[in-house]
């Protein structure tokens, strides 16, 4: 079996990565629109797939059986099928990476007009649609399912579940933190992780193709760096009794919720660009400069008021909003100017909790109506 370094792929559109388990990165019911037709996995639900996926990489004919999985998954390139053959370990920890891209997308805009929803299933943003947009959105899209997949494959690779993952090269010497020294040591796998998030996510050529395709190179790579901005100092102390007379260090990941805190900060600074004679990417308007961790797009974004089945999204119409609140949750914002209908549910929640030594925490339900606001779809 070859390693990642062998294999690379020139055709691949960033977001196709994301569909390799595309029934777990949907959350179908059933998995009819991911499975090729006439397989054994046609007409299953989730949870009966992801079992099969967990049983299959356990055999020992994993190799064979993967050609079934990477075949049957719409999109995907020859050599990003190859990929996914030759390391079929690899699925579990892409399909963690892509959901993990999608709630922490969904977290960030959770209270703006669009909230990573799509027009097909409401819980993914990984569709085809949303790629014929290079709006801001869609940088950010780019940029958190890269780092998305990025921080999964390091943890993957620091739990030792994937093979053919190597420590990063050990630095050497003294460095010196808020602690005071600590000595370079450990296995990380920070530089490991970003480097195979990047062959299978990016094609090294891809730079030397179309506008679009540099657009996209831009922002995968801007979020597999702000994984590694993110990434924290990980210590273990050395000395008699417990003591820390000395530590050694190495790098680790951190929360992948601050990582997309970061990414959306620098979404709200995105440049728009556009390609000068040297096929370069520039500032729209020549006087902004950007690096390569921010995120760049070409078209302003699209009204995500009412659907449109042209980018699939789904509009406003039937989402909760705050009465009164000023921001972007607010229902002035988020409804579009449409107005909201109001209705009573009854919320059931803990409260008057104790805590009895030892070692309980004791709650009482309480429950109370409230009025819910919705925006009218017209």
């Amino acid at each position: 079996m070859g390693t990642w370094e062998e294999t690379t792929d020139r055709t691949i559109e960033p977001f196709l990565c994301a569909l390799l388990v595309c029934s777990v990165v949907f959350k179908l019911e059933n998995v009819d629109a991911c499975a090729p037709q006439g397989s054994d996995f046609a007409s299953k639900t989730l949870d009966q797939i992801q079992i099969k996926l967990l049983s299959r990489l356990q055999l020992s004919s994993a190799h064979a059986d993967s050609h079934l999985l990477c075949g049957g998954v719409p999109g995907l390139s020859r050599k990003q099928r190859d990929i996914c053959e030759r390391h079929p370990d690899i699925l579990a920890s892409v399909s963690r990476g892509a959901r993990m891209g999608v709630v922490e997308c969904q977290a960030q805009f959770r209270n703006h007009r669009w909230n990573c929803s799509t027009l097909k299933t409401g819980a993914s943003v990984f569709g085809n649609n949303m790629l014929k947009v290079d709006s801001r959105e869609s940088a950010f899209l780019h940029a958190i399912s890269s780092a998305g997949v990025a921080h999964a494959l390091i943890r993957s690779c620091s739990r030792g579940e994937i093979e053919h993952c190597p420590c990063d090269p050990v630095r050497r010497g003294l460095a010196f933190d808020d602690r005071g020294a600590y000595s370079w040591g450990g296995c990380s796998h920070v530089a490991t992780g970003l480097r195979y998030s990047r062959r299978f996510v990016d094609a090294p050529d891809l730079r030397g193709r179309d506008a679009k395709a540099r657009i996209h190179f831009h922002n995968n790579r801007a979020g597999r760096k702000a994984v590694e901005r993110k990434a924290r100092l990980q210590c273990k102390c050395h000395g008699v009794s417990g003591s820390c007379a000395s530590r050694t260090c190495w790098r680790a990941q951190t929360d992948f919720g601050a990582v997309g805190r970061l990414l959306k900060r620098r979404y709200e600074g995105a440049v728009q660009v556009t390609v000068d004679n040297q096929h370069s990417l520039v500032s729209l308007d020549g006087r902004k400069p950007f690096g390569k961790l921010d995120l760049v797009y070409f078209e302003p974004s699209p009204d995500y008021c009412a659907p449109n089945r042209s980018i699939g999204t789904l509009g406003t119409g039937g989402r909760r909003c705050v009465k009164d609140a000023p921001g972007g949750e607010g229902c002035a914002l988020l409804c579009c100017g449409r107005g909201y209908d109001t209705r009573r549910e009854l919320f059931t929640e803990k409260c008057g909790c104790t805590f009895d030594w030892c070692c309980k925490v004791r709650c009482k339900l309480c429950r109370e109506w409230r009025d819910v606001h919705t925006c009218k779809v017209t």
